[in-house]
């Protein structure tokens, strides 16, 4: 038992110092290689610096006009989400193929077409989808999340059956230059334009209108009959140092009430006044019209083609070296022969 004890360690030392030697072995190798690539590096420099200079001169010549994009906050009124996505879908699609009446008809230079293209996505607000003017309940929402087939969970809130609850949207407008901004003000002229959107809006108007108008009136009979309480009764007797209610037995107004309904009455009428600032057309544009460059890979093609011939130049050189070294080795065992 004692004598293969000492036998098993030498085993042990002999397998280690053969692993060594293996990784030793791999480890010149790779540093002969890397020696060697560099020496094909200097002895071939001029091959390579003439396929930086052609990759460059091609890629530069061959780019294309530079490619620009506006990024725009759009906020639909009236409930008429669906029919301006709709309307932004056809303009897209219409683009796409080229229809020369289609462009005419919007007031687009055929000839000096400045938008390339449109993409609107809704701006996501989970929580006024919840508790806002959609009153989706908290059950009703679980049921139709369930029935949604979505790749990612921040898509669910984006598709068509929640869209129509959002009121702002970023639209994306591709353009060919950066003096796109006249074309992007007739896309969105052309939208609003549209028979049923622009009835929509003229009716959305013409009710908020008066609805301000009516609650103007309103405001001013809660003074007026705030005023005929206060000159008709005894409010100093009648306040209490205990109670914020007022109560007049004979005319059975609630003062308190009234004053609640006239702040509330106040905050409404400033609401609306200030949404319809924003709300004269059917879609409006609540930000800046700024057109900026896109960047891609497509733009940098006096950079990418020098790269990818010189990759492509080593990488054959690379196999052509492998194949010649396998190749040598092989007949130096007699294994062509």
């Amino acid at each position: 038992m004692s004598a293969s004890q000492p036998a098993s360690s030498a085993d042990q030392e002999m397998d280690l110092t053969d692993v060594f030697a293996l990784f030793q072995r791999i480890f010149y190798k790779c540093l002969a290689l890397c020696f060697k690539a560099i020496h094909f590096i200097f002895k071939f420099w001029w091959i390579i610096l003439l396929l930086i200079i052609g990759g460059a001169a091609l890629g530069y010549f061959t780019k294309g006009k530079p490619k620009y994009e506006s990024t725009l906050i759009l906020k639909t009124n009236f409930n008429s989400q669906p029919y301006v996505y709709n309307a932004i879908k056809q303009f897209d699609d219409n683009l796409s193929e080229n229809d020369a009446g289609f462009i005419k008809a919007a007031g687009l230079d055929i000839n000096n077409l400045g938008v390339t293209g449109l993409e609107i996505t809704p701006i996501i607000d989970v929580v006024s989808l919840i508790g806002g003017d959609s009153k989706i309940s908290d059950r009703a929402l679980s049921t139709v999340i369930k029935e949604l087939d979505v790749s990612d969970d921040t898509e669910i809130f984006a598709t068509d059956r929640f869209y129509s609850n959002y009121k702002y949207h970023t639209l994306t407008i591709g353009t060919s230059d950066e003096k796109g901004k006249e074309d992007i003000s007739k896309v969105i002229a052309y939208i609003n334009s549209q028979p049923f959107i622009k009835k929509v809006s003229e009716e959305g108007v013409k009710n908020m209108i008066d609805r301000i108008a009516k609650s103007d009136l309103t405001l001013e009979q809660t003074d007026l009959m705030i005023n005929s309480y206060v000159k008709n009764s005894d409010v100093t007797n009648e306040v209490q140092s205990d109670e914020l209610s007022f109560f007049n037995n004979q005319n059975n107004l609630n003062l308190n009430g009234v004053l609640a309904f006239k702040s509330t009455l106040i905050t409404e009428i400033e609401a609306l006044k200030n949404d319809l600032v924003t709300s004269s057309e059917a879609a409006v544009i609540v930000s800046d019209i700024q057109v900026n460059k896109t960047a891609s890979l497509k733009d940098k093609k006096e950079v990418l083609y020098p790269i990818l011939f010189v990759f492509l130049f080593l990488f054959f050189a690379g196999v052509r070296f492998t194949y010649l070294s396998l190749k040598k080795e092989l007949q130096a065992k007699n294994l062509l022969d």
